[in-house]
């Protein structure tokens, strides 16, 4: 009895885990499902540690899965503001400025304390159907020609700008990052990588705060959860981004489309009645 009590202690983080590594990198919106799987598993465990457990598990599988991007990325920083022009430091400089409005507009949103004034599932339920239209029309009418190599700063700047909508809870970054670059006409494969390559800087700087948090405030609260979230998480979301884009070779994002206009629409049932 007491080893079932101990597991089923273990489930509510599980699943939690499983659906943070899932959603992280899908086009269905990581913080919409976490939002709705907290409601109904009415978890009340999920202390500051958890939560930045299971977005550190995430930055671990993006990072060893874009290991080579990443190590680009890092060399090549200092380069952004010369006037090199060299493969690499264009790379980062399209990452770096893909970044700099949702950091802008996020950090402002969180000094005034509103960043989760929309965080409530009547929100999550429309910006799921609406964003999840969008995103079909941006994968179908893209003319498929542009790879990252071959992006400008100005469309780097655009992705950017699109990116700032996910701080709507339900638009998904990585969905609406992918959408922005399939409406500027990158292929189906190079608007997944740069959308989940762009998360790096993004879950760094948002974990960021949270983690001066806990270091000003040591606890071993929580610890053994937070460890299973931090390995599960980092699993799945390995395995979700590899399959993701071994699907986009020769499928498109319709399937993804149809869940969230479900979804989306249960939810909008639900907080309706």
């Amino acid at each position: 009895m007491y080893f079932l009590n101990e597991i089923m202690s273990f489930l509510p983080i599980f699943i939690l885990s499983l659906i943070q590594g899932i959603t992280e990198f899908l086009p269905i919106s990581s913080s919409g499902h976490l939002l709705v799987a907290g409601k109904i598993l009415d978890f009340q465990q999920q202390s500051l540690l958890i939560d930045v457990s299971l977005h550190l598990g995430t930055l671990g599988a993006v990072l060893l899965y874009f290991s080579k991007e990443a190590k680009v990325i890092l060399l090549n920083t200092h380069n952004i503001f010369t006037n090199k022009s060299d493969e690499n430091t264009l790379f980062t400089k399209h990452v770096l400025i893909a970044t700099v409005p949702i950091v802008f507009v996020g950090g402002l949103l969180f000094i005034f304390g509103i960043a989760d004034i929309l965080r409530n599932l009547q929100v999550i339920a429309l910006t799921t159907i609406i964003f999840g239209v969008l995103l079909y029309f941006a994968d179908i009418k893209s003319n498929n020609n542009i790879t990252i190599k071959k992006l400008t700063t100005q469309k780097s700047f655009l992705i950017g700008m699109f990116q700032i909508l996910s701080i709507i809870p339900g638009t998904s970054r990585a969905g609406i990052v992918y959408t922005g670059s399939r409406f500027l006409n990158l292929n189906r494969i190079d608007a997944a990588k740069f959308s989940m390559i762009l998360s790096i800087p993004v879950i760094i700087i948002s974990s960021a705060i949270p983690i001066i948090e806990l270091g000003k405030t040591p606890t071993t609260e929580n610890f053994m959860l937070s460890a299973i979230g931090f390995v599960v998480s980092f699993i799945v979301a390995y395995f979700s981004i590899d399959l993701l884009l071994k699907w986009l070779r020769s499928h498109s994002m319709t399937p993804f489309v149809i869940y969230r206009i479900i979804f989306g629409s249960i939810l909008l049932y639900i907080t309706l009645q």
